[in-house]
């Protein structure tokens, strides 16, 4: 597709998509599972908007504004069932107020995760919880515009290369629109997140697969938590680094390859808001840590500004140091570092015991948080040097 940019620097944004008039692009899955546009040929007009809808091709410049906050939602309950410090539902409820629409991503019956949106407070409910596989974005820029053109105030969530695909799509600002980003390690292959589930299904219950999936539980606490998946009768619960699926995707063995160059990774950034783990919040500020989460948040313009004053009687916060406080999390300014199994894993895995082959293509041969900290730590030497 001449318009468009080339597959390697593709992350599935849906923007082509969405913005085509005669509908001949379609997002397809290649041999790994991630989705790629389509082109049907011989209805293509070539006006060349896939194009210019398209955020590699138009990058936007980003703001230069951002303020960093430290924070936890005051209702514990709220805060217990979010990924951090449960200020999503914050933000989602005060546009909800506002007769607003909240765009999210959600599970389907099948646990594919797809976007969708509600007008309701009882339809945030499955925006929440942490969805560690790449999201469908399908129609939802252009239900997005439409809402937007109806004067409605819009809240859409989702990974930095979604938000500049709906901004790249959409072409102008909304002063209604709130894009609520996220700090991303990468997006890990759909098919293999459905193969795994298959997987625990013959593993743990006879090949039936479960009601339920909690990636981030917190019943062995935040930093320390646990992947659940809930049978009728019983529940798998490990520690996440005990778990293969979520072992795995931390190592990289399925990140989708534009991963290892993102574009619209940094603290400056085109979103409204950026949210995330505040993970060393023990050591900075310990009167915001009581080991159930803490959410770092970035606000980069003003209408998030403004917003961030609404809801402040809802939660506890600090204003904090950008640079300080992504030190324990770079991934909100760097690349997923590449994974040189990923290619042997994709060979493989559809043949061999899942969880075998992991452990052998990533063995933790030291503990898992020392790896970790070993490579924040070389992150954030490289951030520093450049």
């Amino acid at each position: 597709m001449p318009y468009l940019c080339e597959s390697k620097d593709c992350m599935g944004c849906s923007a082509c998509s969405n913005t085509c008039p005669k509908s001949c692009i379609s997002m397809k899955t290649d041999e790994e599972g991630f989705l790629y546009p389509a082109l049907e040929e011989e209805h293509c007009i070539s006006c060349g908007l896939c194009g210019k809808s398209c955020p590699v091709v138009n990058p936007k410049p980003a703001v230069i504004k951002t303020k960093a906050y430290a924070a936890v939602n005051s209702d514990y309950d709220i805060r217990n069932n979010s990924t951090s410090g449960g200020i999503f539902t914050l933000l989602t409820k005060a546009v909800l107020q506002k007769n607003g629409v909240v765009f999210g991503a959600a599970y389907n019956p099948d646990f594919s995760v797809s976007h969708r949106y509600t007008e309701t407070e009882e339809g945030l409910q499955r925006f929440c919880g942490a969805k560690y596989v790449q999201s469908d974005i399908g129609k939802s820029y252009r239900q997005a515009r439409s809402f937007l053109n109806e004067n409605r105030y819009v809240l859409f969530s989702g990974t930095p290369c979604q938000i500049a695909g709906l901004q790249s799509f959409l072409g102008k600002a909304y002063e209604k629109l709130i894009c609520v980003d996220l700090i991303c390690h990468g997006i890990p292959s759909p098919e293999v997140w459905q193969d795994y589930i298959d997987y625990r299904a013959k593993a743990d219950n006879n090949g039936i697969r479960p009601e339920a999936i909690n990636l981030r539980s917190k019943t062995t606490g935040w930093q320390r938590y646990s992947v659940e998946f809930r049978y009728s009768e019983k529940t798998y619960s490990k520690q996440f680094a005990d778990d293969p699926y979520m072992y795995g995707y931390i190592r990289d063995l399925y990140t989708r390859p534009t991963c290892f160059d993102c574009k619209f990774k940094g603290l400056q950034r085109n979103s409204d808001f950026t949210l995330g783990d505040y993970w060393g919040i023990e050591s900075q500020h310990p009167e915001l840590n009581d080991g159930m989460g803490t959410s770092l948040v970035l606000v980069h313009s003003e209408k998030a500004a403004l917003m961030w004053n609404e809801i402040a009687d809802w939660m506890r916060f600090k204003e904090v140091d950008p640079e300080t406080a992504i030190q324990w999390n770079p991934m909100a300014v760097q690349s997923t570092p590449y994974q040189e199994k990923r290619n042997e894993f994709f060979v493989r895995y559809k043949e061999e015991d899942f969880e075998r082959l992991v452990w052998e293509l990533v063995p933790k041969s030291v503990p898992l948080k020392n790896s970790l900290l070993r490579r924040i730590k070389n992150k954030i030497r490289r951030v520093i040097k450049r």
